[in-house]
C-alpha cells in the first residue's frame, strides 16, 4: 500500500464516530426513500394507466425520472444499510454503488433539463409544439440521456476500479475520501472535475434560462397567475437543491473541505431536492390531478360494490 493510502491517517479525516454516522445516514435515507416511494407510486400507477398521458412527452420524461428517482433512492438506502450493519465497505463494492448512484443524479438532471426545455417550448411556440416534440425526437432524448449517463459513469468507475491499489475494507464509502488509495487519480480527478464543471452548469444553466424566458413571457398576459408563479419558484427550488450537492460532492471542492458533516449536509439536501419532483413536475398538473381523483374515486366505487 502506498504511503499517502495510510488507513488509520484516513480514518482521522472522517470527523464523526462510524456508528453515529452511518445510522444517521440509514435513517435519513430510509425516510427519503420511504416519502418519495409514497409520493410517486400513485403518479407511475395513474400513467402507467393511462397511455394517452404518456403520449405527451412531459409525461414521458416523468415517468423516466420516476422510476430513476426511485432507482437511486433504493441503492443510496442498500449502500447506506449495509455500511450501518457490517461498519464498512470494501474499495471495489464502494466505487460500483457510487457509479450507479451517480448514474442516476446525471439521469435525473438530464431528464428535469429536458422537462424545463419541453414547458418552454410548449408555452413559447404551442402551435409548432407537436411537430417539434414528434415521437422520433421523444425516443432519440430518452435514449440519449440514459446512454450518455451511463457512458459518463463507466468511464469515471473503470478509471476507478483500474487505479484501486488494494481492496480493503473502510468504513466510508465516498471515493473523495478514497482518493489517496487510487493509483494514478490525476486521471480520475480531471475527469471528474471536468464533467462536474461542465455538465452541471450548463444543465442548470439551461434550466434557468428556460425559467427566466417564461418569467419574462408571463410578466404580463394570461399565462401570469399565482398557479404558475408558484410551480416555477418550485421548479427553481428544485433545480438549486439537487445541483447544489452534486457540487459539493464533486472534485471542485479541495478534499480538506469535505467531511462527515458536509456529506450528510449534502445528502439531506440532495434528498430534498429529489422530493421535490413529485409535488412539482407531478402533483401539481391538473391532468394528473383529476386522473388520481378519479382513479381513487373508481377504487372507492369498487370496493362499495366488492362489500
Amino acid at each position: 500500500m502506498d504511503i499517502s493510502c495510510n488507513v488509520t491517517l484516513l480514518e482521522t479525516q472522517t470527523g464523526l464516530n462510524s456508528t453515529i454516522y452511518h445510522q444517521i445516514k440509514m435513517v435519513s435515507m430510509c425516510v427519503s426513500c420511504t416519502v418519495n416511494t409514497a409520493l410517486c407510486v400513485p403518479l407511475l400507477l395513474v400513467l402507467k394507466r393511462s397511455p394517452s398521458l404518456l403520449g405527451h412527452t412531459r409525461f414521458l420524461l416523468l415517468a423516466h425520472l420516476l422510476l430513476c428517482e426511485n432507482l437511486q433512492q433504493l441503492l443510496w438506502t442498500i449502500k447506506a444499510i449495509l455500511l450501518r450493519s457490517r461498519e464498512g465497505m470494501p474499495v471495489t463494492q464502494c466505487l460500483i454503488f457510487c457509479s450507479a448512484i451517480q448514474a442516476c443524479s446525471l439521469v435525473n438532471l438530464f431528464l428535469t433539463t429536458a422537462l424545463s426545455v419541453d414547458r418552454f417550448v410548449a408555452v413559447k411556440w404551442p402551435l409548432r409544439y407537436e411537430f417539434l416534440m414528434c415521437p422520433q425526437r421523444k425516443k432519440a432524448t430518452l435514449a440519449a440521456i440514459w446512454t450518455l449517463s451511463a457512458v459518463l459513469s463507466s468511464v469515471a468507475l473503470a478509471i476507478s476500479l483500474h487505479s484501486v491499489q488494494i481492496n480493503f475494507t473502510f468504513s466510508r464509502c465516498r471515493p473523495l475520501i478514497l482518493t489517496p488509495c487510487l493509483s494514478g487519480t490525476s486521471a480520475l480527478v480531471l475527469y471528474g472535475t471536468v464533467a462536474t464543471a461542465v455538465v452541471v452548469p450548463l444543465c442548470s444553466l439551461t434550466i434557468l434560462g428556460c425559467f427566466c424566458l417564461l418569467c419574462w413571457d408571463m410578466r404580463a398576459g394570461p399565462l401570469c397567475t399565482k398557479r404558475g408563479c408558484v410551480t416555477l419558484t418550485l421548479q427553481v427550488a428544485q433545480v438549486v437543491l439537487f445541483s447544489v450537492p452534486m457540487v459539493m460532492n464533486s472534485y471542485l471542492i479541495p478534499g480538506y473541505l469535505h467531511s462527515d458533516v458536509l456529506d450528510i449536509a449534502a445528502t439531506i439536501i440532495y434528498n430534498l431536492g429529489v422530493s421535490l419532483i413529485p409535488l412539482v413536475y407531478g402533483y401539481r398538473s391538473r391532468e394528473l390531478q383529476q386522473r388520481i381523483r378519479q382513479a381513487a374515486l373508481w377504487s372507492k366505487v369498487h370496493n362499495l360494490n366488492v362489500s
